[in-house]
């Protein structure tokens, strides 16, 4: 089998202001043991995928820091994307490029942002939905139990158990369900046979370019004139061209939902999407009374996430705080309310503070 891995690495983390920016987006961020998370992800790829076939797309911006990041992946698998198009058109774009030379090849797809502890349960989660996808063509989908009522996460309606790779088993996924009421949370948490929606893909190249040709025949053509004018002219000129055009659209809204059929390898590691400040709790070794991160002092204080990048933070008394100081601004606000951070960068874009995002 042909195996390629890609890391979708183009998101802008603007949950994690004032540390994460433009410039240094979530997923470079210092949150896996004091590592990026980008690193990590890559880093939980080997041995399954070799480097020379793990490729990421981020944004144009950030390339030269993403190479940095990974130097023991080839530079030119850093895919830049002179703009954001969500991610049916980042999946479509390797998948049309790999086609070119692999039209055979099996595609996993994995966000960069995730935080998975147990890089061998992923990996062997990774090769079952592979095998699954070789096998039984389709597209497949990493499937997590929950352990909670989130009503943060997508989740996944699954039906009949078709088969098993690796000792998982492999069930018919019936429906993709969006982020849903507490009341729904609970319910799917009590049926037993609703999962999170992990964000991680298997699929032939080409289940995944028939998918998205019969779903997103827009992204489709220009998907097919990016690669005609990357014969013409060159594949940095075709993206300047052409790829700020493609169609934008989530891979999930866009194909998972309406494609036939999908399925689902269950799985049950460790894993966060590292969603919020408040989130920190959940991946990192926490200290007494919280999260500390930099230069921090805390005194008769719990259930605070308190990071510097910069000058020494000092509290004392606070209690489900999240306060982060970097060199030019300092954030304070209620733990439970962590999720509004992105309120925040949308008041001061609008307010033209452009030098703080």
């Amino acid at each position: 089998m042909s195996l390629y891995a890609l890391v979708m690495a183009g998101g802008s983390g603007t949950r994690f202001w004032p540390l994460s920016r433009h410039s240094r987006p979530k997923q470079l961020l210092p949150f896996a043991q004091g590592r990026s998370l980008l690193a990590a992800t890559v880093e939980r790829l080997a041995p399954l995928v070799s480097p020379d076939r793990t490729l990421v797309v981020t944004s144009a911006e950030v390339a030269d820091a993403v190479r940095a990041e990974l130097p023991h992946l080839p530079g030119h698998n850093v895919l830049a994307e002179p703009a954001g198009r969500d991610t049916a058109a980042c999946v479509g774009w390797v998948a049309w490029r790999v086609a070119r030379s692999k039209p055979e090849a099996v595609m996993i797809v994995l966000p960069a942002d995730h935080l998975i502890p147990d890089g061998p349960a992923l990996r062997s989660a990774l090769a079952s939905a592979a095998a699954t996808a070789a096998a039984r063509g389709g597209l497949v989908t990493l499937a997590l139990r929950p352990t909670r009522a989130e009503t943060g996460f997508g989740y996944l309606e699954l039906g009949e158990v078709v088969s098993a790779a690796a000792g998982r088993p492999v069930h018919v996924v019936k429906r993709f369900v969006e982020k849903p009421s507490r009341e729904h949370a609970e319910e799917f948490l009590a049926a037993g046979n609703y999962c999170w929606n992990s964000g991680m893909f298997a699929w032939t190249v080409g289940s995944i370019q028939g998918a998205i040709r019969e779903h997103l025949p827009e992204l489709a053509a220009g998907l097919d004139s990016l690669m005609a004018a990357t014969d013409a002219v060159g594949e940095e000129e075709a993206l300047r061209r052409h790829y700020p055009e493609l169609q934008k659209v989530s891979i999930d809204v866009g194909v998972m939902e309406k494609a036939k059929p999908v399925w689902a390898v269950g799985v049950d590691f460790a894993w966060s999407d590292v969603g919020s400040w408040a989130s920190l709790s959940e991946v990192l070794p926490q200290q007494t009374g919280g999260v500390r991160l930099g230069d921090v002092i805390a005194l008769d204080s719990d259930g605070s996430v308190v990071v510097s990048e910069g000058p020494l933070v000092a509290v004392v008394g606070v209690h489900d705080l999240v306060v982060v100081a970097t060199r030019d601004a300092v954030l304070v606000i209620p733990r439970n309310d962590a999720q509004r951070v992105k309120e925040l960068v949308e008041t001061l874009r609008e307010a033209g503070r452009d030098d703080l995002l």
